[in-house]
């Protein structure tokens, strides 16, 4: 039976217990130790330099005071390609760098080893400078935003996603201490306007700052698309950071049509793609040198290191992860103390995709790129719902 030990090449989960779940991001500002399950792959340092080289300039100015500023950080790529991984990962960055503004992350040349006291797997306290609300919890499936009750998917009104934002967020804070003593009734508004000022003007109270998690929404459309974006821009103020996830791969380039010169500036843009070849090592690597994986496992032969995968392999992070997962399910249930590179070869020749499979793909969807109409610069999308856009700078 599948996953009755401990697979490596899954996540763990709170407190670690076997099986490490499959298809889960890592959570670092959420689990203890999930940041030590980072692995360098080409990408994705480039991504986290640009984050922290765009936010730390402006961190100072993310407070929750009247004059503070918020950010938006939009990461897209394709499915499977990481981008609830690198989403985590930089919300970690966010709170490590406000708790530590030294930098506390283990991969930084500067860090400290990490306390030994600390045990892996377990859940991290809360930030006492950061509040993390994921709107429909760390996984992307986007289940609360986009689907009907009968589980069938649905293109969702963009009112009711930003209601859906409000009361999750609302509903997180009152169970911040402090936070219900000092909110006013305004927060209770059916007016999406006054209900943010006041959760604002109490996070100010507090000294807290907002981190707003929300996962990939397939729209219907480019309009719905940009007055999501601008809307998580608008409220990105005041010590507020929006966190989006998006599969759409055509953001690139309309980005600086949905923003202004200026208005980027609160604005950084992630991408992720297919892997390279390097990062086949890269990923071994880390997981032979692991510590406090529970037994029973199996390890890693150095050999395997010296195989040549295969192409299709190279996809995106979650065929990789599935792949070395099922070869090492494999190996558990023969008994077998490695993962060895026979194994591997074996099932390169046996899961080696047939062409036509490439060709049996359904009809894109409204998010595919090549489906949308041309861009062109003196197109506007729907403004706002509730004139909110023309009250932004209001008092």
């Amino acid at each position: 039976m599948p996953y009755i030990h401990c697979n490596m090449f899954g996540t763990p989960p709170a407190g670690g217990e076997p099986p490490w779940l499959p298809y889960e991001p890592l959570v670092p500002w959420c689990i203890e130790g999930h940041e030590d399950l980072w692995v360098e792959l080409k990408h994705v340092p480039v991504a986290v330099h640009t984050f922290r080289d765009q936010l730390v300039q402006v961190a100072r100015n993310i407070t929750p005071d009247r004059d503070g500023r918020g950010h938006l950080v939009v990461v897209s790529g394709l499915p499977g390609t990481g981008k609830s991984s690198l989403l985590h990962r930089c919300v970690h960055e966010f709170v490590s760098g406000l708790e530590d503004p030294k930098g506390s992350d283990d991969d930084r040349p500067d860090a400290e080893p990490r306390d030994e006291s600390s045990k892996p797997w377990c859940r991290r306290e809360p930030s006492g400078s950061v509040s993390v609300v994921p709107v429909t919890g760390v996984r992307n499936n986007g289940r609360d935003l986009e689907s009907s009750p009968s589980g069938h998917t649905e293109a969702p009104e963009l009112s009711t996603v930003i209601d859906r934002i409000f009361r999750t967020v609302v509903k997180a804070l009152r169970k911040t201490p402090g936070f219900a003593e000092v909110c006013g009734p305004e927060i209770d508004s059916t007016d999406h306007f006054d209900s943010w000022h006041a959760l604002t003007d109490a996070l100010a109270q507090l000294g807290r700052r907002l981190a707003v998690i929300v996962p990939h929404i397939k729209w219907e459309d480019q309009d719905s698309r940009w007055a999501f974006l601008r809307f998580c821009h608008q409220k990105a103020d005041r010590g507020v950071v929006f966190f989006v996830e998006t599969e759409y791969t055509g953001l690139e380039k309309e980005i600086d049509l949905i923003f202004d010169e200026t208005q980027m500036r609160g604005v950084t843009h992630l991408k992720t793609g297919r892997l390279a070849r390097e990062d086949w090592g890269r990923y071994l690597r880390l997981w032979m040198e692991l510590p406090d994986i529970p037994s029973p496992k199996v390890d890693i032969h150095e050999d395997l290191l010296e195989c040549e995968p295969a192409p299709w392999v190279f996809v995106s992070i979650a065929k990789l992860q599935t792949f070395l997962r099922e070869a090492a399910d494999e190996a558990l249930q023969a008994d077998e103390a490695y993962l060895r590179r026979s194994r591997i070869v074996l099932r390169f020749a046996k899961e080696e995709p047939n062409p036509d499979d490439f060709l049996r793909g359904g009809p894109s969807g409204p998010d595919d790129p090549e489906e949308e109409p041309s861009v062109t610069a003196g197109r506007e999308p729907n403004e706002l719902p509730d004139d909110e856009e023309d009250r932004r700078d209001e008092p």
